[in-house]
């Protein structure tokens, strides 16, 4: 069976805690365990302050009004990314300036934001892809700095990296993390938002308190998503198990990215604050989190090999950090993004193609990006998690 590239991280004791809160409903709106899953994240993190949401993209709107940005506000975002981070920019009346990444490690390239800055900016977004620390972190810290504006990291795909010794999110003014299925730890959808800085903190506290929790119907959802997960895509026989939970369970499957989404609409269910059964999730797997990242880590090396025989080059490490890889990046040829049959005939694995638009899954006619063009041409990241018994 070819090993799957989400959910990798669902394990049978998730399961269990899974349907141990759908039998315990009465549970579900207590504060305990959010208050818990915070603070663990937080200490974990080295982060003073945490607060959790029903999605990454939930947190980034929950930074958005915490910074106080308003509409005809100007914000810098890669020209590569996907396309919940324009949306919550979009739903606040923030107006979108790309700028080009770098393809080596595929976030912004510095020396495209200058010019890209004006009276109007007041945020510059740094994202740090497949689980790499962006290649000119330090000077896109200090462009901002210098220029007053704030930075805002999105770390999706990099909880648990490092740079000089400090987990990334931690080096700008705020950052949004990830726990949707496909990323580095899954509670299927979840999302958090960091500051050390009181004054952010406060304003995040607000937006918190203010969030609604999604209703139960959509508790038990999520809840029945961790089982069909785990029978999809990491159950030894999910060769048969997953296509029989499909279907018992049609009716219950979650899609991260709605239609409405795709087309910039801002949902009905945004905005959410996480309740205490996907908290209780999120503590589960934080606690397995550096486990998965080192087999992640150790991975990675055999891609390297691979790239290093057969002409590729490799993704810049900035000497500085410690990635986790999420996914291993690689530009190859655009014909073997395209025709992906290759990669399950000589690996037995499957290849993600992030991103196959520059704003992922769509493609938004974004101009003066040209390394985005070529990366949504050429860039295939392989998974670093693949082994068949890993649960």
């Amino acid at each position: 069976m070819v090993p799957p590239l989400v959910a990798i991280t669902i394990d049978e004791d998730d399961v269990h805690l899974a349907k141990n809160w759908l039998e315990n409903s009465n549970e579900w709106y207590s504060n305990e365990e959010v208050d818990k899953y915070q603070q663990e994240f937080a200490s974990w993190n080295g982060s003073k302050y945490v607060f959790s949401f029903l999605g990454g993209r939930v947190a980034l709107s929950a930074i958005i009004s915490a910074l106080n940005l308003n509409p005809g506000d100007e914000v810098i975002i890669p020209g590569y990314t996907c396309i919940v981070v324009p949306n919550a920019f979009r739903y606040a009346g923030i107006e979108i300036v790309y700028s080009d990444i770098e393809l080596n490690s595929y976030g912004l390239d510095a020396a495209q934001i200058e010019e890209k800055i004006s009276t109007k900016t007041k945020a510059i977004l740094i994202q740090h892809l497949y689980g790499l620390v962006a290649r000119d972190y330090q000077e896109i810290i200090d462009l901002a700095k210098s220029n007053s504006l704030y930075l805002i990291e999105d770390c999706a795909h990099s909880t648990g990296a490092e740079f000089n010794g400090r987990k990334v999110g931690n080096w700008g003014d705020v950052a949004f993390y990830s726990s949707e299925r496909s990323k580095v730890f899954s509670t299927v959808i979840g999302g958090l938002a960091v500051t050390n800085d009181d004054s952010i903190g406060s304003q995040l506290k607000e937006f918190y308190d203010l969030a609604p929790y999604p209703n139960p119907h959509i508790i038990e959802n999520q809840l029945y998503n961790v089982i069909i997960d785990f029978n999809r895509y990491k159950h030894p026989q999910r060769w048969w198990r997953g296509d029989y939970f499909n279907l018992r369970y049609s009716n219950k499957l979650i899609v991260s990215t709605t239609n409405q989404e795709l087309q910039g609409i801002r949902p009905t269910h945004y905005g959410h604050k996480m309740p205490a059964p996907i908290a209780a999730l999120g503590r589960n797997q934080l606690k397995k989190i550096d486990h998965y990242n080192h087999i992640r880590i150790n991975s990675a090396k055999h891609w390297g090999d691979w790239c290093d025989l057969n002409g590729y080059q490799r993704p810049f490490i900035h000497p500085q950090s410690k990635p986790i890889y999420l996914r291993y990046p690689v530009l190859v040829e655009p014909g073997k993004k395209k025709d992906k049959v290759w990669a399950p005939r000589s690996f037995g694995i499957q290849i993600g193609v992030w991103f196959k638009g520059k704003t992922h899954p769509t493609d938004e006619d974004i101009k003066g990006c040209p390394n985005a063009n070529i990366a949504v041409r050429q860039c295939i990241n392989f998974p670093t998690i693949y082994s068949d018994l890993l649960c």
